[in-house]
C-alpha cells in the first residue's frame, strides 16, 4: 500500500508533482511534465536542435531541471553523509589450482567512507538512502556566460551542505537578470564547513532531458517526461518496519500436511476492501478564469491559448496590397 499525494505546480498548468509514501519508510518524490510544447519553425539546418513534430513544425532540443531541498534530520540533528561505492577488486584465490585459468578472480566490493566536507559532497545520487529514480537529471549546458553563476545548482545531480538560515534556496526570482553576480550563487554555499556529525541539507535535481517528438503534440507526454528521486531507510530499523503495519495478517505454516493454516489478524476487522468503489459520474462545473491581479477574466478558446503558447515564435507584419483601382488593402499576418 502507499498513500500517494499529487500537487500541480503553482505557477502554471505546466508540471505535476507526486509525493509517495510507502510502508515501509521509503518516500518517493516524482516530477512530470506537461503542457503545450513551445515549438518553431522547421528546416533541414535544425536537425541536431530539436525533433521534428509537423510538416513546418519542430519542438526545440532543451532541459527541464528542478531543484528540491531536502532538510534531513535522521534521529537527531547531527548527521554525516556516507559515500557507498559498489565497486571490484581482483584478487588471488590460494584454494585455486595454478592452471591456464589462474588463482585470479574478479569480485564485487562494497567501499564505504564518510564524506567530511561540503567540496567533496557534490556527487551523483548514490547511496545514504538517497536513490535516482526515473531519469536522474543534470544540466547539459555548462559554462554557458548566459548561465555563468545564476545557474549553478543545475550543474550536479546532487549535492549536500551545511544546513543554514543564509540559504534558504539554491537560487532567486531574480538570478536570471544576473548571471555574473546574481543574488543567490550556489557554489558559495560549499566553502568548506565540515559535515560530519551535523545539520545537513541535500539537494536533489528533477526534471528530463526533452527531445520533442510528434507524439509531444499537442500536449507533454507526462510518461516519459519524468524524472524522481527516492528517500529510503539504510539500517534505519531493525527490521521491515511494514511488518508492523496495524492490518497486517501472519499465517502459520501447519503441522502436517493437509491441516489448515493458522492466521491472526491482530484483532482487526477484515470487512474491508482494497478495491474503490465506483466514483460519481464527472460533473462540469462552471471554470472561472482569473488575470494576475486575482481578477476575473474572460475565458480564451483553445486556440488563443495555443497562439499564446506559440506567440514567441511568430513574427506580426503588414503587408499592403495595391489593386488595380489603385486602392490600398492593408492585411495583418503572423506565422
Amino acid at each position: 500500500m502507499t498513500c500517494r499525494l499529487t500537487q500541480p505546480s503553482i505557477a502554471g498548468p505546466y508540471s505535476v508533482f507526486d509525493y509517495m509514501f510507502h510502508i515501509d519508510g521509503t518516500m518517493e518524490v516524482r516530477l512530470s511534465a506537461s503542457g503545450y510544447l513551445q515549438g518553431g519553425y522547421w528546416e533541414p539546418l535544425q536537425e541536431g536542435y530539436g525533433g521534428r513534430i509537423r510538416e513546418h513544425s519542430m519542438g526545440n532540443l532543451h532541459d527541464h531541471v528542478i531543484n528540491y531541498k531536502v532538510d534531513l534530520d535522521i534521529a537527531g540533528l547531527e548527521n554525516s553523509l556516507l559515500e557507498t561505492i559498489a565497486g571490484q577488486e581482483i584478487v588471488e584465490q590460494p584454494w585455486l589450482e595454478d592452471d591456464e585459468w589462474g588463482r585470479t578472480v574478479i569480485q564485487q566490493k562494497i567501499t564505504r567512507r564518510i564524506i567530511e566536507t561540503e567540496d567533496e559532497a557534490l556527487l551523483n545520487p548514490r547511496g545514504y538512502a538517497i536513490h535516482a529514480g526515473y531519469n536522474p537529471i543534470h544540466n547539459t549546458i555548462v559554462g554557458s556566460r548566459r548561465l555563468l553563476n545564476n545557474a549553478n545548482w543545475a550543474r550536479y545531480n546532487l549535492a549536500v551542505s551545511l544546513r543554514k538560515e543564509t540559504e534558504p534556496s539554491s537560487s532567486s526570482m531574480w538570478n536570471m537578470n544576473l548571471p555574473g553576480k546574481p543574488t543567490v550563487d550556489f557554489h558559495k554555499f560549499f566553502d568548506g564547513d565540515n559535515i560530519t556529525q551535523d545539520d545537513l541539507v541535500v539537494w536533489v535535481n528533477v526534471g528530463t532531458h526533452h527531445m520533442p517528438q510528434a507524439e509531444d503534440s499537442p500536449n507533454t507526454k507526462t510518461t516519459v517526461a519524468m524524472s524522481s528521486f527516492l528517500l529510503t531507510p539504510l539500517n534505519y530499523f531493525d527490521s521491515d518496519i511494514s511488518l508492523e503495519s496495524t492490518n497486517a495478517i501472519l499465517l502459520s505454516a501447519p503441522s502436517q500436511p493437509g491441516e489448515p493454516w493458522g492466521f491472526d489478524d491482530y484483532g482487526v476487522k477484515q470487512d474491508f476492501t482494497c478495491v474503490p468503489e465506483t466514483p460519481p459520474p464527472f460533473e462540469y462545473l462552471d471554470p472561472k478564469v482569473y488575470d494576475e491581479e486575482g481578477r476575473l477574466k474572460e475565458s480564451e478558446s483553445v486556440e488563443d491559448m495555443r497562439k499564446m503558447a506559440e506567440m514567441y515564435h511568430r513574427i506580426k507584419f503588414e503587408l499592403y496590397i495595391k489593386t488595380k483601382h489603385n486602392a490600398t488593402c492593408v492585411s495583418t499576418v503572423s506565422d
